[in-house]
Order: C-alpha cells, then sequence, then structure tokens
C-alpha cells in the first residue's frame, strides 16, 4: 500500500533539485582544485586561524565528535535507522536512501588522494588518522545522519515555528563537527567544506525525489489523515 502521484503532478521537488545540483558543482570545483593543488595557502591560514583561536567548552565535544564520526560510526547509523523504524515506519525508504550517501566517501577519497596536514604546515596535528584527507568522512557521515532524523522525525513531530530550530541544531553539530577535525590537525578546511557539501549534495537530492521523501515528510496528522492508494486499484 503506497501513495502514488497523480497525473500531472511533479515528481521533483525543483528547489531541493537545484540545491542538490549547486552543491555538487561546488563539490566538483573544489575536488579540481585540491586535485592541481593539494596544499593550498589559504587552507593553511584557515587551519592556523582555527587551531589558535580558544574555543572554550566546545573543545570538550570533540573527542565525543571524533569517536562519532569514526569509530562510533556504524553505531550511530544503526540508532538513527532504529529510531526511525520506531517513530517514523513510514520514513524506512528516505533514512536508507540517505544514509547510503555515504558510500560516497570510498569513492572519492580513494580517487582524489591528498595527503593530511602534516606538523611543519600547520600549528599543530594531534590525530592522526590512517586514510587520506579529502574529504572529510565525519562531516559527510554525521551531516547526512543528523539530517536523516530532522527529515524523518523532526519534519513529523515538530510544530512548524520549531523545525528552523531543529535545523538550526543540525547546523550547529556540522559546524562543530568541522571545528573539531581543523582543530585536531586531521582536515584542511576545504576538506570539510566539501564533505559537508556532499553530504547536503546527497540530502538534497534523496528529499527532491517525492516518492521517496513525500510520506516521510508528512506531518504526523497529514500521515493520519492521508489515504491510501493500492498500487493495484
Amino acid at each position: 500500500m503506497v501513495s502514488r502521484a497523480r497525473p500531472g503532478e511533479v515528481i521533483i521537488r525543483v528547489r531541493m533539485f537545484a540545491v542538490a545540483i549547486a552543491a555538487a558543482v561546488a563539490v566538483g570545483l573544489i575536488t579540481a582544485v585540491v586535485v592541481m593543488h593539494p596544499y593550498l595557502s589559504l587552507d593553511a591560514q584557515l587551519d592556523d586561524d582555527i587551531q589558535a583561536t580558544n574555543w572554550g567548552p566546545l573543545t570538550l565535544t570533540f573527542p565525543f565528535l571524533t569517536w562519532l564520526g569514526g569509530p562510533g560510526g556504524i553505531p550511530m547509523q544503526a540508532v538513527v535507522i532504529l529510531l526511525v523504524l520506531l517513530l517514523n515506519r513510514r520514513a524506512w525508504g528516505l533514512a536508507l536512501a540517505a544514509l547510503a550517501g555515504g558510500l560516497s566517501y570510498l569513492v572519492i577519497v580513494n580517487l582524489v588522494n591528498r595527503p593530511r596536514p602534516t606538523a611543519d604546515q600547520i600549528l599543530r596535528v594531534t590525530e592522526h588518522p590512517g586514510s587520506t584527507s579529502f574529504p572529510s568522512g565525519h562531516l559527510i557521515f554525521i551531516t547526512i545522519s543528523a539530517g536523516v532524523l530532522m527529515l524523518c522525525l523532526g519534519h513529523r513531530y515538530l510544530p512548524r515555528w520549531a523545525r528552523p530550530i531543529g535545523w538550526a541544531v543540525v547546523a550547529g553539530i556540522v559546524v562543530a563537527v568541522g571545528l573539531d577535525r581543523i582543530y585536531v590537525g586531521a582536515h584542511w578546511p576545504s576538506d570539510v567544506l566539501a564533505g559537508a557539501l556532499i553530504a547536503i549534495a546527497w540530502l538534497s537530492f534523496v528529499v527532491s525525489v517525492r516518492w521517496i521523501s513525500d510520506r516521510a515528510l508528512a506531518s504526523k496528522e497529514k500521515q493520519a489523515d492521508r489515504p491510501r492508494v493500492s498500487l493495484a486499484s
């Protein structure tokens, strides 16, 4: 029992599809620059500025964010899927499609193979991951996971006025993760930006496909009132 588009109904959310294309183009441009110039002086300057800044209590979250996007990545995504299945079962398709976007990291990181920052290039390196630098996998995985929770649960249970607050929380998490990756010397700022843009591009694309996202994005009241149409009818 699934809903289907009515005759003449647009099956793509044009604005979200445009956001996906714009973010993907931005990723392509950043990737091209990084491939031609693995070391960028602007990257190094931004890295130094971020590492030289006192971020206060925010730094206390950095070890947890490092774990969450690394060894904790699989448990994090398992919890996301479990919450979606428990609280908004109709959104399981969107959740799985969105989380699949994390596979892009495995492709891009091996194609670009950018060296990570070294101690002679920036102020300090306190984390030494084994893989290459571009893009930031932490940004991709955590941004997608937080976005899935907001899309699948926030849009169902939060009132309309509270949804911008929910997205502001997601944005805050993304910024904190980005600062963490730069602060510990694991990534260049362009790695972080590319990771966030990859997640945004994929999430926007998935949401733009209405047969994937319509059921997930409906509020609790709309889901209860929406008629079900059988494919056999």
